[in-house]
């Protein structure tokens, strides 16, 4: 596991090094998608099998865990606080974040049964504000 993250780590810096691209996007797009793919295999498993909660909890759980790995790199960083050094790009990132996570919770609590494409109006809210967020960034960073 320790090896395929610095795998991962390693290719995103020499993707962006060689596209272009900055760190956020690559770590927005690729890094985070392909490190994301076993929590989606097994929230799209706890979904077939019926176990509604444990697709939640473990998404809010694997966020709430992915927060904390922010607070460790701080303790590991050389140069002071980690926060000082991110950029205001990766400050939109975060609010984007935030405000997908507070609809979520919204959705937790307004529930309907059918919404916006047979959808929840939360899922369709979150979807249409990461694909907007992630144009924007590829488009202005």
């Amino acid at each position: 596991m320790g090896l395929g993250g610095w795998l991962v780590a390693h290719a995103g810096i020499v993707i962006s090094a060689r596209t272009g691209l900055s760190e956020t996007v690559v770590g927005t797009l690729f890094t985070a998608v392909s490190t994301s793919l076993p929590e989606l295999v097994t929230v799209m498993t706890a979904v077939r099998h019926g176990a509604l909660t444990l697709a939640v909890g473990g998404v809010l759980g694997g966020n709430a865990f992915d927060t904390l790995l922010v607070a460790i790199s701080d303790v590991i960083h050389k140069d002071g606080s980690i926060y000082v050094h991110i950029p205001e790009h990766l400050l939109f990132l975060s609010a984007l974040t935030i405000l997908m996570t507070g609809i979520l919770l919204m959705g937790l609590v307004q529930r309907e049964k059918h919404g916006v494409g047979n959808i929840g109006f939360e899922s369709f809210l979150i979807l249409s504000i990461y694909v907007g967020g992630i144009t924007y960034m590829v488009l202005h960073h």
